[in-house]
């Protein structure tokens, strides 16, 4: 009787684990087919996409909204310490936004059409090239501002326009950059 069992036992795992193999490799070939299938995007596919992306990360940002201090007359209402919170808290934002977008065009856009390629390549550097200038703002603005809170308004503006020009400046690349998109993919 044991040795019955012993072989109905063996017997019903061996079937099992036939099953499960036999289950999972049919999965398998099914993803690999389906990969197979994925397409490069046309020219007028990675447009709608870089620029669906691009407005979703960028369209609502603080930097080019409240804190926009590169606009004639900018002023701020609350108090030093309050605005210079919010306002490098912005530049903490703007750096997860890079980050999140620069992913989303290396993960998301299937390589294979050469404009596209080159293009997206061109975004994405821009895009680190806008990460590198938050990072060396951030890097420095405690030792270049520290005496920050003693200037009126108006200096402290003009302080801050001095040391965020170079991430203003690379963001309004990538921003021309995007909007060139569409004449220099020919859509």
């Amino acid at each position: 009787m044991k040795k019955n069992l012993k072989s109905l036992s063996l017997f019903l795992v061996s079937l099992i684990m036939l099953t499960l193999v036999g289950c999972s490799n049919n999965k398998t070939s099914n993803n690999s087919s389906n990969s197979a299938t994925i397409t490069p995007p046309t020219n007028q596919e990675y447009y709608d996409y870089l620029t669906e992306r691009y407005d979703h990360y960028f369209k609502d940002n603080l930097l080019n909204t409240t804190y926009d201090i590169y606009v004639d007359d900018f002023t701020y209402d609350n108090s030093y310490d309050e605005f210079i919170t919010a306002y490098n808290g912005s530049y903490d934002e703007l750096k997860a936004d890079l980050e999140a977008f620069k992913k989303d065009l290396q993960d998301n856009v299937v390589k294979g059409n050469a404009e596209v390629d080159k293009f997206n390549q061109e975004v994405i550097t821009a895009t680190d090239k806008a990460i590198i200038s938050v990072d060396d703002y951030n890097g420095s603005f405690s030792e270049k501002a520290k005496d920050y809170a003693t200037l009126s308004k108006d200096e402290v503006v003009k302080g801050l326009k001095s040391i965020g020009l170079d991430v203003h400046n690379a963001k309004l690349d990538l921003d021309n950059l995007i909007d060139t998109a569409k004449s220099r993919l020919g859509v």
